[in-house]
């Protein structure tokens, strides 16, 4: 019992950080428009394509819209942080139930 509402709980929580992601990643795309903040949050792109400044929209790594949603929406970009902590906290636990307690997890459909 204990291993499916760990189970329960890492899909769950799994979703919740998608979904989360989904959003902060939709909040970085606001980078594209805001021309004049390429060059002092698009770091990732900078290293990726060897230049020391942006030109083009089309040079900005989508990574560089994580790092925007953080830097203007700190908190949904928190949430997601925490919601992946979480994730790893209760794949930790499933796997330590499993591998060491011996619990068998019964998934009956």
């Amino acid at each position: 019992m204990k291993g499916m509402l760990l189970i329960m709980q890492l899909g769950f929580s799994f979703m919740v950080f998608l979904f989360l992601a989904a959003v902060n990643w939709y909040q970085g795309s606001e980078l594209v428009s805001d021309r004049f903040d390429w060059n002092y949050t698009a770091k990732i792109s900078k290293h990726l394509n060897g230049i020391d400044t942006i030109t083009s929209s089309k040079q900005i790594s989508q990574l560089d819209f994580f790092i925007y949603s953080a830097k203007h929406y700190p908190v949904m970009s928190m949430l997601m942080i925490l919601s992946l902590l979480y994730v790893l906290a209760t794949l930790f636990l499933l796997i330590y139930s499993v591998k060491f307690n011996r619990h068998e997890i019964h998934l009956d459909c």
